[in-house]
Protein backbone atom coordinates (compact mmCIF):
# COMPACT_ATOMS: atom_id res chain seq x y z
CA UNK A 1 0.00 0.00 0.00
CA UNK A 2 2.72 2.46 0.92
CA UNK A 3 4.54 2.20 -2.41
CA UNK A 4 1.26 2.50 -4.32
CA UNK A 5 0.36 5.58 -2.28
CA UNK A 6 3.72 7.19 -3.07
CA UNK A 7 3.26 6.57 -6.79
CA UNK A 8 -0.30 7.91 -6.67
CA UNK A 9 0.88 11.03 -4.80
CA UNK A 10 3.52 11.79 -7.47
CA UNK A 11 0.96 11.20 -10.23
CA UNK A 12 -1.50 13.48 -8.44
CA UNK A 13 1.03 16.34 -8.46
CA UNK A 14 0.79 16.23 -12.27
CA UNK A 15 -3.01 15.71 -12.33
CA UNK A 16 -2.63 12.13 -13.55
CA UNK A 17 -5.25 9.60 -12.44
CA UNK A 18 -4.22 6.10 -11.36
CA UNK A 19 -5.96 2.76 -11.81
CA UNK A 20 -5.32 -0.17 -9.53
CA UNK A 21 -4.27 -3.03 -11.82
CA UNK A 22 -5.55 -6.30 -10.42
CA UNK A 23 -5.37 -9.76 -11.98
CA UNK A 24 -5.91 -11.73 -8.82
CA UNK A 25 -8.60 -13.19 -6.57
CA UNK A 26 -11.69 -11.50 -5.15
CA UNK A 27 -9.65 -10.85 -1.98
CA UNK A 28 -7.04 -8.90 -3.93
CA UNK A 29 -9.83 -7.06 -5.75
CA UNK A 30 -11.23 -5.80 -2.45
CA UNK A 31 -7.69 -4.89 -1.30
CA UNK A 32 -7.18 -2.92 -4.53
CA UNK A 33 -10.49 -1.12 -3.94
CA UNK A 34 -9.30 -0.13 -0.45
CA UNK A 35 -6.09 1.30 -1.93
CA UNK A 36 -8.09 3.14 -4.58
CA UNK A 37 -10.33 4.62 -1.90
CA UNK A 38 -7.27 5.94 -0.07
CA UNK A 39 -5.86 8.01 -2.94
CA UNK A 40 -7.52 11.17 -4.27
CA UNK A 41 -6.70 10.52 -7.95
CA UNK A 42 -8.00 6.95 -8.18
CA UNK A 43 -9.80 6.32 -11.44
CA UNK A 44 -10.73 2.64 -11.30
CA UNK A 45 -9.88 -0.86 -10.14
CA UNK A 46 -9.19 -3.15 -13.06
CA UNK A 47 -10.30 -6.73 -12.58
CA UNK A 48 -10.81 -9.95 -14.46
CA UNK A 49 -14.03 -11.91 -14.43
CA UNK A 50 -14.15 -14.54 -11.70
CA UNK A 51 -16.44 -16.71 -13.77
CA UNK A 52 -13.39 -18.80 -14.53
CA UNK A 53 -13.95 -21.35 -11.79
CA UNK A 54 -13.84 -21.61 -8.05
CA UNK A 55 -12.48 -18.12 -7.33
CA UNK A 56 -15.99 -16.69 -7.32
CA UNK A 57 -16.75 -19.01 -4.37
CA UNK A 58 -13.67 -17.94 -2.38
CA UNK A 59 -15.48 -15.23 -0.42
CA UNK A 60 -19.03 -15.28 0.86
CA UNK A 61 -19.91 -11.76 -0.30
CA UNK A 62 -20.46 -10.61 -3.88
CA UNK A 63 -17.42 -8.38 -4.41
CA UNK A 64 -18.50 -6.84 -7.71
CA UNK A 65 -22.15 -5.86 -8.10
CA UNK A 66 -23.33 -4.26 -11.34
CA UNK A 67 -19.73 -3.41 -12.24
CA UNK A 68 -19.03 -1.61 -8.96
CA UNK A 69 -17.11 -2.48 -5.82
CA UNK A 70 -18.35 -1.07 -2.54
CA UNK A 71 -15.50 -0.56 -0.08
CA UNK A 72 -16.57 -2.42 3.06
CA UNK A 73 -16.50 -0.63 6.39
CA UNK A 74 -15.85 -3.75 8.50
CA UNK A 75 -12.41 -4.31 10.04
CA UNK A 76 -9.80 -5.80 7.76
CA UNK A 77 -10.74 -6.11 4.12
CA UNK A 78 -14.39 -6.66 4.94
CA UNK A 79 -14.84 -10.01 3.24
CA UNK A 80 -15.40 -13.44 4.72
CA UNK A 81 -13.45 -16.40 3.37
CA UNK A 82 -15.42 -19.51 2.56
CA UNK A 83 -13.14 -21.89 4.44
CA UNK A 84 -14.67 -24.97 2.80
CA UNK A 85 -13.63 -23.62 -0.63
CA UNK A 86 -10.17 -22.75 0.69
CA UNK A 87 -9.75 -26.24 2.13
CA UNK A 88 -10.83 -27.86 -1.15
CA UNK A 89 -8.03 -26.06 -2.99
CA UNK A 90 -5.13 -26.41 -0.57
CA UNK A 91 -1.89 -27.78 -1.96
CA UNK A 92 -1.45 -31.45 -1.09
CA UNK A 93 -0.01 -31.75 2.41
CA UNK A 94 -1.15 -28.26 3.50
CA UNK A 95 -3.67 -27.65 6.27
CA UNK A 96 -5.82 -24.71 7.30
CA UNK A 97 -4.30 -22.78 10.18
CA UNK A 98 -6.35 -23.23 13.33
CA UNK A 99 -5.50 -20.43 15.81
CA UNK A 100 -7.31 -22.19 18.67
Amino acid sequence: MRETRKIADVANQYYVPVAMHNVASPIATVAAAHVGAAVPNSLAVEYHSYELGWWEELVEEDVIVDGSIEVPEQPGLGVTLDLDTVEEHLVEGEELFDPV
